[in-house]
């Protein structure tokens, strides 16, 4: 695990201007959206986002038995469309899974017993749990576990934002898919083994897009900086954006955890002790440390850290916005 060291000063750049943009929230103050949360429970959340500049969010279900994970969409739908002011926070939902990669490595942390081949009916019943595809923003899928690219294209239909995570798609499937209209790549660098072929591997694959966006995690322990920085440079600040993929313990005290169904450990430092050695569990990560962190440890300008940490993300999902 790569440690990841928290600036010692705060970067004098002001956050009392920001209003950033999270397109994937697993998670946060405490709670785990991988469960049946209340009401309480939700506005707590949101109270702790608003402290911290956060504009907008994607609140991200994950992989579960297609029953829970409409459950889980269903509850939090129904908790949103009861106020106004988490309807403008939370204005739409990330399905990330669960028709994933079923190999070790690229499906993560995401249960096995629950990666299934994609198809429209599957999105269907996740969708009328949210009363239809209007409340989903992201749908994240492995191409290759889609036959004939039938489900990727369905969504592109309803005007999904449809996004390759969790994948080994080969050089050809993922340009099919991107010609068919995915418009980003979950996580970069993330979902994959800790081992592939050194030239043709899903990393490269991916970087050979010519006009897809990328996501990343910038806490230092997704990506060591150095690969971060190569990556950006690689593609250009202006296809990428940034996102926490934050879960259960991010902005709340050091200890225990549940996230999901494993037990996690967050220390003194921030930094979620992964439960096993394959895989990370999401991140502790909030948009004000990624801020700070595209700063101090990218070298990037406010600027450009401002664009990565906003303003791209909300282009991405811009009619899904609020008016502000």
């Amino acid at each position: 695990m790569v440690e990841v060291t928290r600036p010692s000063n705060p970067f004098f750049h002001r956050h009392d201007f920001m209003s950033y943009v999270d397109i994937q929230v697993n998670g946060y103050a405490g709670v785990d959206f991988h469960v049946q949360i209340t009401a309480d429970q939700l506005q707590r959340v949101a109270a702790r986002l608003r402290a911290g500049h956060v504009r907008v969010i994607l609140p991200t279900i994950t992989t579960q038995a297609i029953s829970d994970m409409a459950a889980r969409l269903e509850n939090l739908h129904r908790i949103i469309q009861l106020d106004v002011e988490l309807q403008q926070l939370m204005p739409a939902f990330h399905i990330e899974g669960p028709c994933l990669s079923p190999e070790d490595g690229y499906r993560g942390a995401h249960d096995v017993r629950y990666t299934v081949p994609a198809s429209i009916d599957l999105y269907k019943r996740l969708f009328d749990a949210v009363d239809g595809p209007k409340q989903v923003a992201m749908v994240t899928l492995a191409p290759e576990v889609d036959e004939g690219l039938k489900a990727t294209r369905w969504l592109v239909e309803q005007g999904v934002i449809v996004c390759v995570g969790h994948s080994n798609a080969n050089l050809d499937t993922l340009k099919e898919a991107e010609q068919i209209g995915v418009q980003l790549f979950t996580h970069l660098g993330n979902g994959c083994p800790t081992l592939m072929p050194r030239h043709d591997n899903i990393i490269y694959r991916a970087l050979n897009l010519e006009r897809i966006k990328y996501s990343f995690i910038p806490d230092g322990q997704h990506l060591p900086w150095f690969v971060l920085r190569n990556w950006i440079r690689w593609v250009g600040p202006e296809r990428c954006v940034f996102t926490t993929d934050c879960v259960t313990p991010a902005d709340a005290p050091p200890g225990r955890y549940k996230v999901g169904r494993f037990d996690v450990e967050v220390g003194s430092d921030g930094v979620i002790i992964p439960p096993t050695k394959d895989h990370l569990v999401g991140s502790s990560l909030t948009m004000r440390q990624a801020y700070t962190n595209a700063i101090e440890y990218l070298g990037l300008s406010p600027v450009q850290a401002r664009a990565l940490c906003e303003e791209q993300p909300a282009d991405l999902i811009a009619k899904w916005l609020p008016s502000r």
